[in-house]
């Protein structure tokens, strides 16, 4: 992937890495992936929101990033696995700064199926996941 320029920014690294990590659904699939290899199943099912489609173009985008392996175990049935590279497992630091940032700015309901927020205009209107914080 080619990057701009970003000599005027203040951490050039970062801001070449933003649109990788910041991909939609990259960040919650490593984090899934650094407790061990999953087969796609297993990360579409405990990745609720996420669509098959983004799901898999996540996956190649991650593969040709060098960040996973992709894996077929022969058997029947024939079962895909997915792991993360030392490149992959090295986005742990970032996954545990956006947790930290996550407990101290973010009320993520357990049980709830509906977002706790201050009120309905408040909510982004394209969005279900319960993210949003009673503030």
């Amino acid at each position: 992937m080619e990057f701009p320029e970003y000599a005027s920014c203040d951490s050039p690294y970062a801001c070449s890495a933003a649109p990788i990590i910041a991909r939609k659904w990259v960040p919650v699939s490593v984090c899934h992936l650094l407790n061990g290899p999953k087969r796609f199943s297993d990360l579409k099912r405990n990745i609720p929101y996420v669509s098959g489609k983004v799901l898999t173009d996540n996956l190649r985008f991650m593969q040709a990033e060098g960040m996973v392996i992709r894996e077929v175990r022969e058997g029947q049935p024939v079962e895909v696995w997915y792991s993360l590279t030392a490149r992959g497992m090295d986005l742990a630091a970032v996954i545990r700064a956006m947790n930290t940032w996550g407990q101290k700015w973010l009320q993520v309901p357990v049980s709830s199926k509906k977002p706790v927020v201050a009120s309905r205009e408040a909510m982004p209107k394209r969005t279900a996941i319960p993210l949003a914080t009673d503030w």
